[in-house]
């Protein structure tokens, strides 16, 4: 549909779209093209690559120097370390040589060993005892090392012992053997904590960037120096502390995980924007080939909008909310004889309407505009410029834009001029059809007409002659009263047989009126009592007590029940007399629009072949070799006049159901 702000706008034979090549399609853009748009993409990439390459290049050699930076530190401590356990032990050294050359005595040793613990402070306490085991001194004097903590027992040889628990510190007992004349006479045994070890010689720089331990063979953290707490880094370097410890790793972990990538922020940066103008670039050629697309795609539809829009043979009109026509297309101007730069922009009343229906118009538009926001559909009748007068069915929807908001109303338009004149044609057939049935049915009928006549007369005739007799008699006047009412009745009765087969038979149009389609079943079903006898056919009937009103043509209903009973007695000629029965009930029944009166005719014939049922309705079409095929086809063009449907189907266990749904006048509907 076209822009309402640009409706049906005049079009030269050169404006037509022209076809736009997709991006990518090197025949029509030519190879520089190409390379033009794929270089500055190929150039971006190559500078986000050699960035990549450099950061990863610098990160690389800061791993480097962090990891020979850290081995560095490793030795660094592990020669601190060292350097003091050894001086240690040299002073325990220079004691045992002391006390056998110079027979020190236990003052003089007992202050040798005190200057020996207050110049090392990582030795908690040191001990010294005789050949049997006895301690001879000990300082400080009131620890006893030796009945505390758990551990292998003290190698009696020189050296350390394997570190062993002291409640909550790891100990090593340094253990340094006295001899006199090649002769051991004792011992001394000095007990090293090892977290004051690591507290006292590992300075802070270190401790700063790594988590100092030491750990025994089992990988079991003996002890620690850190000034943070563990980070969790992944640099780390291990050495072997045996000796002097047997069995001891010193491991010192950074606390980063070897590398500084801030220091490359600058780097990074470059490299981040380098990917993003990559991504810019792609995205931009991207733009670029769906922006082509896009326009091709545009010309195409719009060529294709132009065609469809020239083609169309439904009018359509588009107004806005102040019922100006803001757009039309060549159909409807076609259709009226007024071009589209005369209908544009025009307010009601509009030169198509019929002048005595323009109060209508407005109205039914003002109507429109008080809805809701729903379609409708009605019909009208429109002028042409020459002054013809035609029929339109016009269709109204609301106009709603992209952004929800409606703008108008858009309606299509079809001229049902030639529709409207064949469904009077139609109309007209049906009715000579009708009648020319009621006329047929009549010639089948007359035994029926002349016994509910023969019945009345006879009554006539036998009351006449009782009239006579008693007034010849002379008694009394009072049964001369009776018998005269009884045949005042048997002549109306003669009269409505009359007035209903005038009635039947006269053509007229349908005049409808409520009536009770219960009350209508009972009397037809009586009609064709005598037929039903002469063909030994039980005829039953199913009738509601509650009425069941319906709007409908009292003479043309009898038509169709009269003939589908027939049909359904005729059915059951080749059945068993036994077996001959007719069913007529009528029920109620819930339907889409409302409640349905349903009246349904079965026999227990043969059935209907299924070569038969695609053309039972088709007129001039009988099974019958006498028959004219009007039947069935007037029935359903009468059903259909009073909004109802005539189906038939298979009856369980053998014969047809034929079903006239007729819709239940809702005024005169029970509630």
């Amino acid at each position: 549909m076209t822009d309402a702000s640009d409706p049906a706008p005049a079009r030269d034979a050169d404006d037509r779209p022209q076809s736009i090549p997709l991006v990518g399609d090197p025949a029509p853009r030519g190879r520089a093209a190409f390379v033009i748009e794929i270089a500055p993409l190929v150039v971006a990439g190559l500078i986000v690559a050699l960035l990549a390459a450099l950061v990863w290049l610098a990160d690389r050699r800061e791993r480097e120097e962090a990891g020979e930076a850290l081995i560095r530190d490793t030795l660094w401590v592990e020669q601190a370390l060292r350097f003091q356990v050894e001086a240690g032990q040299e002073a325990l050294d220079r004691l045992a040589l002391d006390m056998t050359s110079a027979r020190l005595s236990e003052e003089i040793v007992a202050a040798r060993l005190r200057t020996i613990v207050g110049s090392h402070p990582e030795v908690g306490a040191v001990e010294w005892r005789d050949d049997l085991g006895v301690i001879r001194v000990a300082v400080p004097p009131d620890v006893d090392v030796e009945r505390s903590g758990d551990g292998p027992p003290r190698p009696l040889a020189r050296g350390f012992s394997e570190p062993r628990r002291i409640g909550a510190a790891a100990v090593a007992d340094l253990t340094v053997p006295i001899f006199d004349h090649d002769v051991r006479v004792g011992r001394l045994t000095a007990h090293v904590h090892l977290d004051r070890l690591l507290a006292l010689y590992v300075p802070w720089w270190i401790s700063q960037n790594n988590h100092v331990t030491l750990v025994d063979k089992d990988g079991v953290e003996l002890a620690h120096k850190s000034a943070l707490a563990p980070l969790g880094g992944t640099a780390r370097h291990t050495l072997s502390f045996d000796p002097p410890l047997p069995g001891v790793d010193l491991v010192l972990t950074a606390h980063s995980g070897g590398s500084t990538f801030l220091r490359n922020l600058l780097g990074a940066g470059v490299l981040v924007l380098g990917v993003v103008a990559v991504f810019a670039l792609f995205g931009l050629t991207l733009h670029w080939r769906r922006r082509l697309a896009a326009e091709r795609d545009l010309g195409e539809a719009r060529a294709l909008r132009r065609a469809m829009e020239e083609s169309l043979t439904v009018g359509m009109r588009a107004r806005d909310l102040e019922e100006r026509i803001i757009y039309v297309n060549p159909a409807f101007c076609r259709m009226v004889g007024w071009e589209a730069d005369e209908l544009v922009g025009h307010l009601p009343p509009q030169p198509y309407w019929l002048p005595e229906l323009v109060e209508e118009t407005l109205a039914r538009h003002q109507a429109l505009g008080e809805r809701r926001l729903e379609p409708l559909s009605f019909e009208t009748r429109f002028r042409r410029r020459d002054g013809e007068i035609f029929d339109v069915r016009v269709y109204e929807a609301p106009l709603v834009d992209a952004t929800g908001r409606h703008r108008g109303w858009m309606g299509s338009l079809v001229d049902v001029t030639e529709v409207k004149r064949a469904e009077e044609r139609e109309r007209l057939h049906a009715e000579t059809l009708t009648r020319t049935g009621r006329l047929i049915s009549l010639g089948e009928m007359a035994s029926t007409i002349s016994h509910e006549l023969n019945q009345p007369l006879a009554a006539i005739a036998s009351y006449a002659s009782g009239c006579l007799h008693l007034l010849k008699s002379g008694r009394p006047n009072a049964d001369l009263v009776g018998a005269l009412e009884k045949l005042e009745a048997q002549a109306r009765r003669a009269g409505r047989v009359i007035r209903r087969v005038h009635d039947f038979v006269r053509k007229r149009e349908p005049e409808f009126a409520r009536l009770d389609l219960a009350e209508l079943v009972g009397a037809i079903a009586a009609f064709v009592a005598l037929d039903a006898r002469k063909a030994k056919v039980e005829l039953a009937t199913d009738l509601p007590v509650a009425p069941l009103p319906v709007l409908a043509d009292r003479t043309l209903i009898e038509q169709v029940l009269v003939n589908l009973t027939r049909n359904g007695m005729e059915a059951m000629a080749a059945t068993a007399p036994s077996a001959r029965r007719l069913d007529v009930a009528v029920a109620r029944r819930a339907g889409v629009d409302g409640d349905l009166a349903v009246i349904t005719v079965a026999d227990h014939g043969p059935g209907i072949a299924p070569d038969v049922a695609e053309k039972l309705f088709t007129p001039f079409f009988s099974t019958k070799p006498e028959g004219m095929g009007m039947g069935l086809a007037i029935c359903r063009s009468i059903v259909e006049l009073h909004r109802g449907r005539l189906e038939f189907a298979a009856r369980e266990g053998g014969g047809t159901v034929f079903s006239v749904i007729l819709p239940i006048d809702p005024e005169a509907a029970p509630s």
